[in-house]
């Protein structure tokens, strides 16, 4: 009878994802903005990707001594040039596939964002990193479509963005 027994384990979908080679993480290059500059980095969804990108899990880095406020947006249009990120990677290193989605971001702009719907805002103590707990996919970004965390400080610091998603065309 215990023969017929099997085993059951419950395994969160980040964890299934990366199993499966879908899970990406990366990083913004080095932000130095404040005192009338402000910097953005965005997770983007190429028009053209026929996938969803479930956001995971982001980070808010400050290396300098001043704090500075981040505020997510949803489906706006940065100020500035756009610079695509190269610090990215698939979380399983099983796999050599890359991720549809930018990690776009501008280190030192002026000037606002357009359009787009504030969804949340973070204050980043100086010298420390915040994290998003586990959003574990709950943020779904079509195609065509991101989320962008707009950076501000008066003082001049030093930051990073970091973002962590999977890719589909369903959640699991």
């Amino acid at each position: 009878m215990g023969n017929n027994i099997k085993p059951v384990a419950n395994i969160i979908n980040s964890a299934f994802q990366s199993s499966k080679g879908r899970n990406f993480a990366g990083l913004t290059d080095l932000l130095t903005f404040g005192d009338g500059t402000v910097a953005w980095g965005r997770l983007l969804n190429p028009p053209n990707s026929k996938i969803d990108l479930f956001f995971d899990f982001f980070t808010l880095t400050n290396f300098s001594t001043s704090p500075y406020t981040a505020n997510l947006f949803v489906d706006a249009i940065p100020p500035g040039e756009i610079f695509t990120s190269s610090n990215v990677g698939n979380l399983n290193t099983n796999f050599n596939r890359t991720p549809m989605g930018k990690l776009q971001f501008n280190p030192s702009v002026q000037g606002e964002l357009i359009g787009g719907v504030n969804t949340a805002l973070r204050r980043v103590p100086a010298n420390e990193t915040i994290t998003s707990g586990q959003i574990s996919g709950k943020i779904i970004i079509a195609p065509g479509n991101s989320i962008l965390f707009f950076l501000s400080s008066d003082a001049v610091v030093k930051a990073r963005i970091g973002f962590e998603w999977w890719e589909g065309e369903n959640i699991f």
